[in-house]
């Protein structure tokens, strides 16, 4: 099954994957035309005299010519015909070449196109998109659809700004041949490919770590795209054959199918000059599968978290006059210094800071605060601890219930576009049920038994058998357990949160509790 064959290559690298994206992944969101039909339906609104074939002619079908071309032409017009006016009172400072004129224009009628493309497998891997792990992008696309994708990245235009920027590589999008916010930035004639070319070894000397270390998944290309043979000819100057093979398996294509097929993933080969570079390459109809193995790619942090701790490290050890708020130590003796940080690495330290009150919410907080609520914000919990949480047994639905996240059924809607929602997460979420509490097959044979001697959770209670009560609790009938009762009980015992031997059955008796008492999917 594709999902797991994806899932364990993508599991197989210690990093997230950045996205490399073309203008195949515009034209699925937002319809927008391809580059010659873009050139083709610009013609048409700049008034020109001649048509577009004159200049495609004129330009041996070279489409970056063409765009020279009618730019020479449009460039007279643009600055004297009254229907330009608009434009040139918006734009005429900023006009730097006789190609700028050109660009306003591919720029406004690419900012005009923010419509959406609708249907249902659509909004579907949109919210999937939304949701998915990783540590940055890299794209060709002009139009801003990833910036509103992925509003918490940095955004990094054209080589210009790549070039004498510090990069993280991580939360970053990197929009190679420009932006329509700035329309100078464009890459789209033929002097703007040669300036390209010229500078490509430069951006690829600073995109090359990001080759070496993530596993990059190319969305919206075809395998012959002349940039993406470009970027890839310049990276592979840099490596030896040895280093070449590092990117053995980290290269993966996705390779859009108008077929209804089931997506696949195969062992195969991209010859760049003279060297085979060893892919993946998937072939699909939809990026539904895709994109949830990728949002259910779990992170420790937000990736806006992340990238500012790295930016503060970052600042903190290349700078003698860091302005980062930040504390390194390995020890605590100096704890009012602590007051101002706004991030601590500490080497040894997790349990000295627990003494002074330093620490995160744990699944034991969540346990606890279910029996004997510490008023939190549950939008808060449900978003940023939640789903972050790891065990077996986890209390969910009390502030998923009070954060509104649950419909009428008690469950998390599939298509909740919560960006901290992974499918996994709801899925997990959403198949919790009665049963899920049940002790081993050998007590759930007894559970007539039990029901038959016990009418009450308090009659099972007053047993003073607290491993019966645990694991008899929930073969009880729901109706003969009163849920202040057994909060009482739990409240009482939390000390068994701490015992070896009772611990796992407290945990779920107290996931129980919350279940029965946040849900109505019981009877």
């Amino acid at each position: 099954m594709f999902t797991n064959q994806f899932q364990q290559h993508i599991s197989k690298f210690s990093t997230s994957p950045f996205l490399f994206v073309g203008s195949g992944f515009s034209r699925r969101y937002l319809g927008l035309p391809t580059w010659e039909l873009l050139l083709m339906e610009i013609c048409k609104d700049l008034k020109l005299s001649r048509p577009y074939n004159f200049y495609k002619s004129n330009a041996d079908s070279k489409l970056p010519k063409v765009a020279s071309i009618i730019g020479q032409d449009f460039n007279d017009i643009w600055w004297s015909n009254p229907e330009f006016e608009e434009s040139r009172n918006r734009f005429s400072s900023l006009a730097e070449t006789k190609f700028s004129p050109l660009k306003f224009e591919v720029a406004k009628m690419i900012s005009s196109k923010i419509e959406l493309v609708q249907n249902d497998i659509i909004d579907k891997e949109l919210k999937l998109l939304k949701k998915i792990n990783i540590d940055g992008v890299i794209t060709t696309n002009w139009d801003q659809l990833l910036e509103r994708t992925f509003p918490d990245f940095n955004k990094f235009i054209g080589q210009e700004e790549l070039i004498f920027s510090e990069l993280y590589s991580i939360g970053e999008i990197y929009k190679i041949h420009g932006c329509s916010s700035k329309p100078n930035s464009l890459i789209i004639t033929e002097e703007d490919y040669l300036n390209y070319e010229e500078r490509n070894a430069y951006l690829a000397a600073k995109l090359l770590t990001i080759f070496i270390e993530n596993p990059i998944i190319f969305v919206g290309y075809s395998l012959d795209d002349k940039n993406i043979q470009s970027i890839l000819k310049s990276i592979i100057k840099c490596l030896t054959k040895e280093k070449v093979e590092k990117l053995k398996d980290r290269l993966i294509f996705c390779q859009w199918s108008s077929e209804q097929i089931e997506p696949t993933i195969i062992d195969s080969t991209l010859l760049i000059s003279d060297t085979v570079i060893p892919i993946k390459l998937v072939v699909l109809h939809d990026f539904i599968d895709l994109f949830t193995v990728l949002a259910n790619n779990k992170r420790k942090l937000p990736i806006k978290i992340l990238r500012q701790m790295k930016g503060m490290v970052y600042d903190f050890v290349k700078s003698n006059t860091s302005k980062s708020k930040i504390y390194v130590t390995d020890n605590l003796e100096d704890i009012e210094k602590l007051h101002n940080a706004e991030f601590v690495y500490g080497v040894g330290l997790k349990d000295k800071f627990a003494e002074v009150g330093i620490k995160g919410i744990e699944l034991k907080d969540i346990l606890t605060d279910t029996i004997n609520s510490r008023e939190w914000d549950a939008v808060k919990i449900s978003q940023l601890c939640l789903p972050y949480l790891n065990g077996k047994y986890i209390p969910y639905f009390k502030h998923l219930r009070n954060a509104g996240f649950l419909n009428e059924n008690s469950k998390i809607d599939e298509d909740n576009d919560t960006t901290e929602f992974s499918p996994g997460f709801i899925k997990k979420v959403n198949e919790v049920q009665i049963e899920s509490f049940y002790p081993s097959a050998n007590y759930i044979r007894k559970k007539d038994e039990i029901n038959a001697i016990f009418q009450s959770f308090n009659e099972l209670k007053e047993t003073g058998n607290h491993l019966h009560v645990l694991v008899y609790t929930p073969l009880l009938f729901v109706d003969k357990i009163n849920l202040e009762h057994l909060r009482q009980y739990l409240d009482e015992n939390c000390e068994f949160l701490n015992n070896s031997s009772l611990g796992t059955h407290f945990r779920k008796l107290i996931c129980l509790y919350d279940y029965l008492t946040y849900t109505n999917n019981h009877s």
